[in-house]
């Protein structure tokens, strides 16, 4: 028969492990959902300034979807047809030439949702495509940006747009700083191109380049007050 001591013992050691035996269930229910549920920070892009993925791309288009087929093996596909070709590489080619482009169904996953019968601006290096690519609703983008993709953003293609997060950034020679968050990057994202100003290294690359100052460019600016 069990002492008053054992009994007290007992209970001590019940109220010790009372605790842990409350929080296992929590530890494995969270364990399971890190692991089922897709994490809304699998998929991250840096900011992209539209005459950069211009020159970084192997192909330019502008393109009607048409429809969505059937998904597979966790991707979807949509059928499209191009209606404007501003850049091609004959690798690119062979690859639309089925005139057909795969994501990945999940957000999570930088898989992109596109509308059947709406008119897409694409810029992108393979048939498969993703939030991280430069994908744009056609009717969306500005009058500036649609000649960038046609042929402006082209002779801006050995300057380089450095992104820049801070207040102020050194201005290093042969490119533009772009402040994507900021209401002068809007600016720079809509209505400028990034240029060669003056002459240029033996090999082309140019000494300084700046941004073009559209007429549009300017209305901008002025109305951000220049920040």
């Amino acid at each position: 028969m069990p002492t008053k001591g054992q009994d007290q013992v007992k209970s001590d050691k019940m109220k010790a492990n009372r605790p842990l035996s409350l929080l296992l269930p929590l530890l494995v229910f969270g364990f399971v959902v890190t692991i089922l549920l897709p994490s809304a920070e699998a998929c991250s892009c840096l900011p992209q300034h539209p005459q950069t993925a211009f020159c970084d791309s192997e192909y330019v288009i502008v393109a009607q979807v048409l429809r969505q087929t059937a998904s597979k093996n966790h991707l979807d596909a949509y059928k499209i047809a191009i209606k404007k070709e501003y850049k091609m590489s004959e690798e690119a080619r062979q690859l639309l030439r089925n005139g057909k482009l795969y994501t990945a169904s999940m957000s999570s996953l930088c898989g992109v949702q596109l509308e059947p019968n709406k008119l897409y601006a694409i810029a992108a290096n393979t048939d498969h495509v993703g939030l991280c690519d430069f994908i744009r609703p056609y009717s969306d983008l500005t009058i500036v940006e649609k000649r960038g993709l046609a042929g402006i953003y082209r002779k801006g293609c050995r300057c380089q747009i450095r992104p820049c997060f801070m207040d102020k950034c050194n201005v290093r020679a042969g490119g533009c700083n772009w402040s994507p968050f900021s209401a002068r990057g809007d600016c720079e994202t809509s209505y400028g191109s990034c240029v060669p100003a003056g002459r240029t290294h033996e090999d082309g690359t140019p000494i300084k380049c700046h941004w073009r100052r559209s007429p549009r460019y300017g209305q901008c600016m002025a109305k951000n007050d220049g920040q």
